[in-house]
């Protein structure tokens, strides 16, 4: 912009420093730096001078006419052998941190400027520095063109680029399947790990068409019974919302229809089956009037399922708060009396009873079912703590 090189303009951290070297016109006390302009349509002298900074000597008896090329007389301090910075004071500046920032000495740019009191200075005066020392340390980019040119991609480099992005693309592809499949088989693993020391007799859910056709048809056969996916899904109709009863901490649970007897299906994120693999254990090592009876399990869809008897009347919670809004009626003091008692021996049966010992971490009234006689039957059973011994006192 200013007629030089890019080698005599060094970029700063606001602007730039550009090195020229300046002439004493006879008869003038400031040095100048002379550049060739082309006038523009719609310049005036403050227009142009604001462009280049407010360096250029105005000359307002001279008449400015659009496309003309102007000779422009931009400040330069006027001092012998001397390096001089010229600098457009800016507010908040002082004599002081302007000399420190450009490592000049104040005596001597004080005298030079013939100033007669160094702290009125003001902002958009010229004030010119002897011998700055500190323009090292303000260039960024050393001997470089301020403003970077845009590297045009030669026809050559295009293929390169593109490949290099393609292949980089599909190694990240390739990664990204690989550990699925690591993750997905390792999940799988797991949890066949676990289903090989369940203590009930259950049936592979990948055993082939002729084997489960031997499952055993009765739910009530005393043992936990694997179900085909294809027959929860259209025991639930795939899921309908209209069929959701409850969401408990682990998974949403569904009312249906299988094998002609009411259920609660539990279905449970494949991320979740270390849960599911607790449920499983404890539901078939305890058996109690008072404990919800597990009838079977699936999996399939990226889900798990456990299959429970149906509690009809629903938690104990939906009966103690806002009852009537679910269209429930308030319950008797002799039915909550049975209903504690129905619970404790429950609780009393996993606690004392069982061997080995468990511990129900998680009793609340959402875990309290109650069935068609308003018997309560505990749940929540994933949450138990097996413990090694128990000492009464």
């Amino acid at each position: 912009m200013f007629g030089v090189s890019s080698n005599a303009v060094n970029r700063t951290v606001d602007g730039f420093v550009i090195s020229i070297n300046c002439s004493c016109p006879p008869g003038h006390d400031d040095f100048t730096w002379h550049m060739e302009y082309t006038v523009q349509h719609g310049d005036s002298w403050e227009s142009i001078s604001a462009k280049f900074g407010s360096f250029v000597v105005e000359k307002p008896d001279k008449t400015l006419i659009g496309s003309t090329n102007i000779t422009l007389d931009l400040l330069c301090g006027c001092s012998e052998s001397v390096e001089l910075l010229t600098y457009r004071i800016k507010t908040g500046d002082t004599l002081y941190t302007i000399c420190s920032r450009f490592s000049s000495d104040v005596g001597r740019t004080t005298k030079l400027n013939k100033l007669d009191d160094p702290a009125l200075i003001h902002a958009g005066d010229v004030i010119f520095i002897p011998e700055p020392g500190g323009l090292k340390n303000l260039s960024l980019i050393g001997n470089q063109d301020p403003i970077p040119k845009a590297k045009k991609l030669s026809k050559s480099q295009f293929p390169v680029i593109v490949g290099s992005i393609l292949a980089a693309a599909i190694v990240v592809l390739l990664l990204v399947i690989i550990f699925w499949f690591y993750y997905k088989r390792k999940g799988t693993k797991a949890f066949r790990r676990g289903m090989k020391y369940l203590p009930c007799d259950f049936y592979s859910s990948r055993t082939s068409s002729k084997s489960q056709e031997s499952i055993v048809s009765s739910i009530n056969s005393g043992r936990a019974t694997v179900f085909p996916y294809n027959e929860v899904c259209d025991a639930t109709s795939n899921f309908s919302a209209s069929l959701k009863i409850g969401q408990g901490s682990y998974g949403l649970v569904y009312h249906g229809k299988l094998r002609g007897m009411d259920v609660a299906i539990k279905q449970m994120k494949n991320t979740k089956s270390k849960e599911f693999l607790s449920e499983l254990n404890i539901l078939c090592r305890v058996h109690h009037t008072n404990l919800i009876e597990l009838i079977g399990y699936a999996a399939g869809g990226e889900s798990l399922f456990l299959v429970y008897e149906l509690a009809q009347n629903g938690a104990l919670s939906d009966h103690l708060h806002n009852s009537t809004v679910r269209g429930f009626k308030p319950l008797s003091w002799t039915t909550r009396v049975q209903i504690s008692l129905d619970a404790a021996k429950g609780l009393e049966y996993i606690h004392v009873h069982t061997k080995p010992y468990y511990v129900h971490r998680d009793v609340k009234t959402s875990n309290i079912l109650l069935d068609s006689s308003f018997r309560a039957k505990v749940e929540g059973l994933a949450s138990l703590v097996k413990l090694l011994s128990i000492v009464f006192y």
